[in-house]
Order: structure tokens, then C-alpha cells, then sequence
């Protein structure tokens, strides 16, 4: 209006001969109305394009609805049915007057398809005060009047007063808050009698903890709509309670291990917490990994014993494809590559020390010496008869009275160990013993001689001590291993030092029964000479299948599972009851990936390595 009077009145002025200051003014009320003009054009071509983007918004949005909608849902009294999926609902609504940290952990890591809300409400501290007071003076009033009663003290009673002073002085101090907390847990099955025997379950994890819980009734879909990824809670079933107390439902607390002396292993892929563990602190420090080819294993093992090493722990491997060489360059000490072509000798014997702390009695050390010698002719020789096991006992024991060691007096000082050699010729004297003289002949005069039938010339040294033994013959090799595990043996138990033995390729010996078993027996016994076993294949089969392959995983505190092939994953399911979660991990991880089993705790390993630890340890043929 107030532009229509303005230009009425130009018109005027024009009319009456005053034309100053008419042309500018009547171009500036034209260029406003025709600017306004062009802006409601504008803001209509505005407004229906926001209708059009609204239009398109509604129209995905209900095909999202439509896509992830399930064809029918069914509320019954109890529980709710999605399409074929039975849903029900559980509250907790009772604590113990004590809870432990993490008492979560058990429903968080519960192998089932379930969905749990934890509802947290601050309460302002001056209401919680006051109610606290109040609450004080009730107890105080009522110990009062059983006083005046001349009744005993009510010891809950007391209980009661301490707890509200404590808390009241604590919040006072900013030492505590007051919170409001609900706890629903919605649990899915395929079937009414699976969601029953779930319930129970949930039920019996909950009331081990002393933490009462009750199925929702009436109210199905609320309590599903609590549990979704909604964050609305419309049942408001809560428990009132303190900042410690909510602290031990931290829903994020999963398996982690950490030591104040440990190794960095590596990062857990749940939570992403430093693994820093010590293998020492567990009741034996013994180890198996398994993995196929690629997967790892041998990066993060040897990531291990470098790390070791910076503690000052000795180690010793058997290196069974010349893995382990640069680790030796890097580190120092001493690289052993025994082979028909080496120049390293030990003779198979060669008595062993006697232990340290610990007196022996004469012929202990030979008897020892012989036993042994028994086993690595059962596998030189392919299976001693118990007539050839005799005939090669008393040859044995001949061979080395020769040399002045008896059972009577079997002290080793100024005299000379008997070889393989001397065993036979000692053979050759003996009636029925020709059979033994043939197949022996092979490790003294023919292809394999020297090997076996050389005194020692190599000494176990502090450190870090290499055995190489890819250049041997696949014949030879489970032999050899036999003899230079025989050999680390006989030294390691003379000295009580932490030392770290690492048998790569494992399954090489578990071929044979008898240095299986002797595999066995080392792995309990070392223990009480701080020896500690790491055995390593990527045969789980052949492992598992022999005899004395599930006792050597049982009698190892820690297990190291890394990527398996689908033929090996039913094996390592029915020896470590893997869930199907671990099983899907095992069967899709990426390289550096590590299953950690160590005793109750499972946990998710991804190896971290530095630039120049990697370049020490690493694997690739291509590096």
C-alpha cells in the first residue's frame, strides 16, 4: 500500500508541473516492484522444488521401510514372532548387594543372536541428598525405637545406616554420582523351543551372579522397541544406583590381557587394547600354533623371540626351512646348519648332565642315555622287534662299558663317548644281531654315515642358539630333530635358566611314535627346568591324529590359531570347541590375524610389528 500512495503521488506531481526528481523516483518504484516480482517467482519455484525433493524423500524412505520390513509381525502375550523368528524379552530388575567388574562379560560374549539396552539417567545430586536424609533418619528413628525396646541390634539395620552415610558423604565429595539404570535383554530363536531353552540359559548366567531377571508379559512390543536401535525406553523398569556400581556394567570390557613384565603380541581386534603378555605368568609356559602356510605363523613367532631376547630370555629353534637366518645375523650368537654337508656333529651318545640342584645316583645318567638311544634306534632302525630291542639294550650297554662307563660308575670325566660305529661293531659279535648290523651299516659306512657316528663338536650357548635342518634328507629329518631335541635336553637340564624352545614344522615328528612320545614327555617335564615348548605346524591333522598330539595342545597353557583351510577347521572345532564366530574368523583372517588362547581368555590378535622389526623378521621371499 505504501508503494501505491508513493507513486500516486508521483503521478500527481507530474500533473501539476513539479517533475523534479519524478523520472529517478518512478524508475526506483518500478525496479521494487518489479524486483518483488521476480522473488515471488523465485520462491515459488523455491517451494516446489522442496515439495518435489520432500516427494522423492517419502517415497525412498517408505522403500526402505518396504525393503527392511518383515512380511508379518505377531505380538503374543509372552513374546512376538517376525516372519519365522520367535522374539522374547527379558528385564533385570534385582542386583546383589556386590557385583564384580565385567560381570557382563558372559552375556556380552554369549554365542546367540540377542540384543541388550542398558539405559543410564543422571539424577541431580541435591534430590538424591535429600532423599538420602530422609532415609537416614527413618533407619536412625527405627534403631532409636528398638533401643528404647531394649531389643537386640538389627545388624542389617547397621548395615543400612553405614551404606547411606558412606554414600551421602561420597556424593557430597563429587566422589559419586546417582544414576537411574534399566537393563533389558531381547533374545531371537527359530523355534518356540529354542527360545525356551535360550531364556533358561540367560537366566542361569544371570542368576550365577546373583542378578535377578523376569520375562516381559503383556508388553511385547515395547520391550522389543526398548531393545532396537532406537533409543527410546518405554518400559522404565529401572534400579537406582552408583557410579562404582554402574562402572562394573561397562558393556565394552571384553577378554584382554595384559601384564605389567609382558611381551607386546599385538593389538586385540575387539577393542583395540595392547596385549602385553607374559607367557611365564600362566601354570606353563608352553605354546602351540597352528596355521596354514602363509598365514603368519612364522612372522609372529619370530616377532616373539625377538621380543624375548630384549628381555634377556634364551632361546632356542629349530629352524627347519633357514627361516630363522636373519634373526641370528641381526641378533648374534649361533647358527647351526646340521646337514649331511655341515660341519656340525652331535653325537646321538652323549650322556646327558646331571641336574643341577639334585644328587645323582650312579648309573642314573647311562640308564637315561639308554632309554633314549632305544627310541632313536626304533627309528633309525623302522620298529626294533622286542628280540632286536633286547639284543640292542645289552649292546648298548656293552658299547659303552668299552669305553669304562658302567652302571656302577658312570662318570664321564677323562673318558671317552662311545659313537654309532662301535655300537656296531659291538653288533657284529652278537648272535642274532645281523639284521641290526645291515640296517645300521647305512648311518656308518654308506650315504647317511658321519651324521650320527661323529662326537659332538657344537655346545649350547647362552642367548639365542639356531638348529637348521632344511638342507637334511625328509628321511632324516624327524631323526634329526629326535637327536638335537635329545641333545638341548641333556643341556638345558643341567642349569635352571628361562629358555624358549621352538620347534617349527612340529608335525615332522609326529610322524613317528617314538619321537612323538619323547615330544610328549618333554613338554611336561620341562617345565621344572624353566624350559618352555613352542610347537609349530600347519599339518593340524597329522598333529591331532597321532597319540600324542591332543596331549601336547592340553599340556600347553597357550594356543595360537591363525587362517585354516575348510579341511582343518573340523579338527581344530572338535579339539578347541571353537564357537561359530571363531570359526568364521579362522576361515577368513588376514594374514598377522591370531585366535590367542590362553587359558580361559580368548582373544583376537592383530601382530603390530615396526618398520624395522619387520624387516629382521619377515618371511617374504621378496623383501
Amino acid at each position: 500500500m505504501a508503494q501505491q500512495e508513493k507513486l500516486i503521488e508521483l503521478v500527481a506531481q507530474r500533473y501539476t508541473g513539479d517533475v523534479s526528481g519524478f523520472l529517478p523516483d518512478i524508475a526506483e518504484v518500478v525496479e521494487t516492484k518489479s524486483s518483488k516480482k521476480w522473488s515471488k517467482k523465485s520462491k515459488a519455484s523455491e517451494d516446489k522444488q522442496v515439495l518435489e525433493t520432500e516427494k522423492e524423500y517419502k517415497e525412498a524412505l517408505a522403500y526402505i521401510k518396504d525393503a527392511i520390513s518383515p512380511a508379518f509381525f505377531k505380538t503374543h502375550i509372552d513374546k512376538l514372532r517376525i516372519n519365522n523368528t520367535y522374539v522374547k524379552t527379558f528385564f533385570v530388575y534385582a542386583y546383589p548387594n556386590f557385583l564384580e567388574g565385567n560381570w557382563l562379560s558372559p552375556v556380552i560374549n554369549w554365542d546367540v543372536k540377542f540384543d541388550m539396552s542398558l539405559y543410564v539417567y543422571p539424577i541431580e545430586s541435591a534430590f538424591v541428598q535429600k532423599y538420602l536424609r530422609k532415609r537416614l533418619t527413618q533407619l536412625h528413628s527405627e534403631r532409636s525405637m528398638n533401643a528404647e525396646k531394649w531389643l537386640i541390634n538389627d545388624p542389617g539395620l547397621e548395615a543400612q545406616i553405614q551404606d547411606v552415610e558412606e554414600l551421602r558423604a561420597k556424593l557430597t565429595r563429587g566422589m559419586e554420582k546417582y544414576f537411574h539404570m534399566g537393563l533389558y535383554i531381547t533374545v531371537y530363536a527359530d523355534s518356540e523351543e529354542q527360545l525356551t531353552r535360550t531364556g533358561k540359559d540367560i537366566e542361569t548366567i544371570l542368576a550365577g551372579r546373583n542378578v535377578l531377571q523376569k520375562q516381559s508379559f503383556m508388553r511385547a512390543e515395547q520391550w522389543f522397541i526398548s531393545t532396537g536401535p532406537f533409543a527410546k525406553d518405554e518400559l522404565w523398569v529401572y534400579r537406582n544406583i552408583s557410579t562404582w556400581w554402574l562402572s562394573t556394567t561397562f558393556p565394552f570390557s571384553s577378554s584382554t590381557l595384559s601384564h605389567d613384565d609382558g611381551i607386546l603380541y599385538g593389538v586385540n581386534t575387539h577393542n583395540n587394547s595392547l596385549i602385553l603378555f607374559d607367557r611365564f605368568m600362566t601354570e606353563n609356559a608352553n605354546m602351540c600354533v597352528f596355521a596354514k602356510s602363509g598365514s603368519g605363523k612364522s612372522f609372529g613367532v619370530k616377532l616373539e623371540v625377538l621380543r624375548l631376547l630384549m628381555m634377556g630370555i634364551d632361546v632356542i629353534v629349530i629352524d627347519p626351512e633357514n627361516e630363522y637366518r636373519s634373526l641370528v645375523d641381526t641378533a648374534g650368537w649361533s647358527y647351526l646348519d646340521v646337514s649331511l654337508n655341515s660341519n656340525e656333529r652331535i653325537n646321538p651318545f652323549d650322556l646327558p648332565l646331571g641336574m643341577k640342584d639334585h644328587e645323582e645316583k650312579p648309573g642314573d645318567l647311562l640308564r637315561s642315555a639308554v632309554i633314549n638311544l632305544l627310541g632313536l634306534m626304533n627309528l633309525l632302525l623302522w620298529k626294533l622287534t622286542p628280540e632286536e630291542e633286547s639284543l640292542m639294550e645289552k649292546a648298548l650297554i656293552t658299547t659303552y662299558s668299552l669305553k669304562g662307563i658302567t652302571i656302577e660308575d658312570d662318570d664321564i670325566v677323562g673318558k671317552e663317548i662311545p659313537v654309532m660305529q662301535d655300537l656296531q661293531n659291538v653288533l657284529d659279535t652278537m648272535d642274532g644281531a645281523k639284521s641290526l648290523v645291515i640296517r645300521m651299516e647305512k648311518y656308518t659306512s654308506w650315504i647317511f654315515a658321519g651324521i650320527f657316528s661323529k662326537p659332538t663338536n657344537v655346545d649350547l650357548k647362552e642367548w639365542l642358539q639356531v638348529f637348521s635342518v632344511r638342507d637334511l634328507d625328509d628321511i632324516l629329518r624327524p631323526t634329526t630333530m629326535y637327536v638335537i631335541l635329545n641333545h638341548i635336553w641333556n643341556k638345558v637340564r643341567s642349569s635352571n635358566k628361562k629358555r624358549i624352545l621352538v620347534i617349527d614344522e612340529a608335525w615332522n615328528i609326529m610322524q613317528h611314535d617314538d619321537s612323538a612320545k619323547f615330544l610328549f614327555g618333554l613338554v611336561k617335564r620341562a617345565r621344572k627346568y624353566n624350559l618352555w615348548i613352542t610347537t609349530i605346524t600347519q599339518d593340524v591333522e597329522d598333529f591331532a591324529a597321532s597319540r600324542y598330539g591332543k596331549p601336547i595342545i592340553t599340556n600347553s597353557s597357550i594356543q595360537i590359531l591363525l587362517k585354516q583351510s575348510t579341511a582343518s577347521i573340523d579338527a581344530l572345532e572338535n579339539i578347541f570347541k571353537l564357537t561359530d564366530q571363531e570359526k568364521y574368523i579362522l576361515l577368513n583372517s588376514a594374514v598377522g590375524q591370531w585366535l590367542f588362547f590362553a587359558g580361559a581368555e580368548h582373544v583376537g590378535i592383530q601382530i603390530v610389528a615396526s618398520f624395522y622389526e619387520e624387516q629382521i623378521v619377515s618371511s617374504d621371499p621378496n623383501r
